[in-house]
């Protein structure tokens, strides 16, 4: 048998979830050459494996490719055997089955029990990075393999380091363009944690300062990867197109991300006049738009010739589609036609079936965008006919959820609602299977959130909320945990409608929760848990904002469920609730109410003017969510409203409604929680209670910055030891990690922080300081509040405050305290003085101590206790005949367990 001397050129497989190309170096040979002369039938295995792999037969590619494996290791040919693996887990990779692909990559490196587990990928990393000079080019490919494995499960600083010891390793060889290229596509999502994680103020700064080099900064490294990637002599033409492309997706995404961002600013400084900003905000927009449109359309230009000189295979197809999705993208869709039939030809000469799916599903795509929907729809049933034949264990779900998710959007626009319902229940569906693989460290299916996810739960509770379905209709959906109290209502067909749009957007908070953490945060209930299994006394208020109208779900215990549909479209509700932020907490609006009071001497007619602003709105926001309820919500029944919020109602203080008499807390207590399901419902025990209340009451510097003395934390503390005798008190020096971690072997239900701290998006910046000196950062406190034996009740951030303008803060402090094993979290939107903060905590403990109160009931009177001191002693003598200012006493939040 003649063997070719020569290295087969780099494989890519188009990753649709990501919007990249993942370069992928595998199979690495078709040159598996053996000493052995009895060697003919491993190399015949591997040889096979890869004929099956090329024809798109992956799942029997990885069969042979083990088998190779064990037949060289029989014959002591490790290099073969290495190979094998290495190709075996490329194989792996492309079913999405990452954790298995990893173990695979570790035997292929002689890992003993390979579990993929962090010990063990640090261990492998510390022995090939002493000796790097001297790894052979086979290992050189398996670590560049390894590294795509860890991106794709989420592991990105691993990824990075991995792939920085192939590149070091892998010399000036072909492969070098391809290592690059992945480094490119770890460095641009570690960008986009970076940019998803600025609050809106370092936003706000970057847009105010015209900086074009802020705004571009988190890029930065994967733009250099690509460029250099590009530049490799010796590399074939396929990583070089792909470099290209994954950067000109990248200039059109950071494109129309700063100008969405920039055009929310605009509008703000357009309330207030502010021209000076507003122009601002219009030279930086033009100034980041003409570089990046130019850069684009000068790899534009390279990527058309360059595309036309590839020869068909399977990642040529890939290719073409990568770069017609962008021209769709960009506006450009008269040049996509021929890409995407071109690519679909090649995909079936080459019997390619998983590249003729996506063909055929992004020229359903483009008929859609021109308006063709029968060809549309006709097309995208095809790509999806195609994607379920291949899906035998599951492994292309995420293609079948791409096409039943188009195929919904498509069946709406032609009238068909039924059919789209269907196609969106699938998608739903798909979407809650994958969430079961994200508990398995399986995280490159988490879509891009925002454009490809939430519009699946979103689009499906839309329609729901507003279909005739029949009961029978309504029963074979099968929405993943349904489970329908078919008791509840006369009106069964439309409690079951009501039911599963409940669900839908219970299952919409789950999802965004692990978005926003990167891993499932919590188990949820098995069941789909209703107030009525939870407290007799409380009602829940989903809001859920669609694009044409807001509709709001009331669930009273006992009751049917209600539906009232108010006519203000999406935009108009983000309007509404920006104005509210603008007024309460903008830092970039000068007559903000945090701006007002946080001068040392405010001024009193501002605030008054402030005040008569922001009444108008939240009176708006209490006749969109309370008013179509009131006879239901008598306060007889019911004492406490649960709010299950999304979007930019998170960050509106809810306490603060008023209905042009009262606020809503004077009727009602509130909490907030992301999601029943995640409920562990029980009433805090009150037999014995203590706390472990910890505080820091000195001026302290950390890290250079200096964060002002809180003098009446210690009254505070005192205060709590007077309430609960047990209690235990930590003061300044006293107030350690290491003291914290002792206390909690004594299991205290309450955990109490008085001390500086901030919750945001950004898990960097979210801390609290200890007494001395050192901050704790949230997954620092998670772990320790989750130390085996304890179990946290309530934890109380008293001085800690949620980033400015980070809508999804809240759902951080949710998902802190589910992550921690606490069940609930009082917290607050706004900074508040410590003086008031110690009355309200004192006020707020004196309740909870009593037998039958609630902890939204101790929340309730202790923010009433505030007001009721605000009216008696207005801190300006202009806000005399005024309700009292929220800013002073709105701010506290309960998130979670309410009892």
């Amino acid at each position: 048998m003649i063997y070719k001397n020569y290295r087969r050129l780099l494989i890519f497989i188009f990753s649709a979830l990501l919007g990249l190309l993942s370069s992928l170096t595998m199979p690495a040979w078709s040159n598996f050459s053996s000493l052995h002369a009895n060697a003919a039938s491993p190399l015949e295995l591997a040889r096979e494996g890869e004929q099956r792999y090329n024809a798109g037969e992956l799942e029997a590619a990885a069969k042979l490719w083990e088998a190779a494996a064990e037949a060289y290791e029989k014959v002591g040919d490790r290099d073969g055997m290495t190979k094998s693996l290495i190709n075996k887990s490329q194989a792996l990779q492309d079913l999405g089955l990452y954790p298995k692909a990893c173990n695979t990559l570790l035997q292929a490196f002689a890992i003993q029990n390979p579990n993929c587990s962090q010990i063990q990928i640090e261990q492998l990393q510390k022995n090939l990075a002493q000796k790097s000079d001297s790894l052979s080019l086979t290992q050189a490919i398996g670590l560049h393999s390894l590294g795509d494995v860890l991106r794709r499960q989420g592991l990105l600083q691993k990824s990075q380091e991995i792939l920085q010891l192939s590149l070091s390793s892998i010399g000036e060889s072909a492969e070098k363009s391809g290592v690059l290229v992945s480094l490119g596509n770890t460095e641009r999502i570690l960008g986009n944690q970076i940019r998803d994680r600025w609050d809106y103020d370092v936003v706000t700064d970057i847009i105010d300062r015209k900086s074009v080099v802020d705004a571009l900064g988190p890029y930065n490294q994967a733009v250099n990867y690509y460029i250099q990637a590009t530049k490799v002599a010796s590399a074939p033409p396929i990583p070089k197109i792909q470099a290209q492309l994954n950067q000109f997706q990248l200039l059109l995404e950071m494109k129309r991300w700063w100008s969405e961002q920039t055009q929310r600013r605009i509008a703000s400084w357009a309330r207030f006049s502010e021209s000076k900003l507003i122009q601002r905000g219009k030279d930086f927009l033009s100034g980041l738009e003409l570089q990046l449109s130019q850069d684009a359309q000068a790899l534009q230009n390279q990527i058309l010739p360059n595309l036309a000189t590839l020869a068909p295979s399977r990642a040529a197809i890939y290719a073409q589609i990568n770069f017609a999705d962008s021209l769709m993208q960009s506006g450009q869709i008269n040049q996509v036609e021929p890409l995407l039939e071109n690519a679909l030809q090649q995909s079936r000469t080459l019997q390619s079936r998983r590249t003729e799916t996506y063909a055929l599903g992004y020229l359903g795509k483009l008929y859609d965008k021109q308006g063709q929907l029968n060809r549309a729809i006709k097309l995208t049933q095809q790509a999806l006919i195609l994607a379920q034949e291949q899906d035998i264990s599951g492994d292309a779900r995420e293609i079948t959820y791409l096409w039943q998710s188009q195929l919904g959007s498509l069946l709406r626009k032609q009238g068909d609602p039924k059919g789209a319902i269907a196609a969106y229940t699938a998608a739903f569906n798909i979407l809650q299977s994958l969430r079961s693989d994200l508990n398995a460290n399986n995280q490159d299916v988490q879509f891009d959130f925002l454009q490809e996810v939430k519009p699946v739960y979103l689009e499906l509770a839309d329609l729901l909320l507003k279909s005739n379905l029949t009961d029978k209709e309504l029963n074979s959906l099968m929405v993943s945990n349904s489970i329908i109290n078919r008791e509840k209502s006369e009106n069964k067909n439309s409690q079951k409608r009501l039911e599963l749009a409940r669900q839908v957007i219970e299952s919409l908070q789950l999802a965004e929760l692990d978005n926003f953490f990167q891993d499932p945060c919590s188990e949820t209930a098995n069941v789909a848990l209703q107030i009525d299994n939870i407290d007799a006394n409380a009602a829940v208020i989903y809001p859920i904002v669609l694009p044409e109208r807001l509709e709001v779900i009331l669930s009273v215990p006992g009751k049917p469920l209600q539906q009232v549909v108010v006519p203000i479209s999406e935009q108009e509700v983000n309007e509404t609730l920006d104005r509210l932020y603008d007024n309460l907490d903008n830092l970039s609006i000068n007559n903000s109410a945090r701006n007002i009071l946080s001068t040392s001497n405010p001024n009193p007619q501002e605030l008054k003017e402030n005040l008569q602003t922001l009444l108008p709105i939240f009176g708006e926001v209490y006749n969109w969510l309370i008013k179509p309820f009131e006879a239901e919500l008598d306060p007889k029944q019911i004492k406490n409203l649960v709010f299950v919020l999304n979007g930019r109602l998170q960050r509106v203080p809810i306490a603060a409604l008023y209905d042009g008499q009262n606020y809503l807390i004077e009727k009602y207590g509130i909490a907030l929680v992301p999601s029943l399901q995640l409920l562990a419902p029980q009433q805090l025990e009150k037999k014995q209670l203590k706390v472990l209340a910890a505080g820091v009451s000195e001026q302290i510097k950390v890290q250079g910055q200096f964060f002002a003395a809180l003098v009446n934390v210690p009254k505070e503390l005192d205060q709590i030891q007077q309430t609960f005798p047990a209690s235990e008190k930590l003061l300044n020096q006293e107030f350690t990690i290491k003291t914290i971690q002792k206390q909690l072997k004594s299991n205290f239900p309450v955990i109490h922080l008085a001390t500086h701290g901030l919750f945001s998006s950004n898990p960097q910046k979210n801390f609290i300081i200890t007494g001395d000196g050192q901050s704790i950062s949230i997954n620092e406190l998670s772990a320790l509040l989750k130390e085996p034996g304890t179990t946290i009740e309530l934890l109380v951030l008293s001085a800690c405050e949620t980033a400015t303008g980070d809508e999804r803060a809240v759902l951080g402090l949710a998902g802190m305290a589910v992550r921690s094993g606490a069940r609930s979290t009082l917290a607050t939107l706004w900074p508040v003085g410590d003086a008031s903060t110690a009355q309200f905590m004192g006020q707020f403990y004196e309740d909870l101590k009593k037998p039958e109160a609630k902890q939204a009931d101790a929340l309730r009177k202790a923010q009433l206790s505030l007001l009721e001191s605000l009216k008696l002693n207005p801190p300006f003598e202009e806000l005399q005949n005024l309700p009292p200012h929220p800013y002073y006493w709105a701010s506290y939040v309960l998130v979670g367990n309410w009892q």
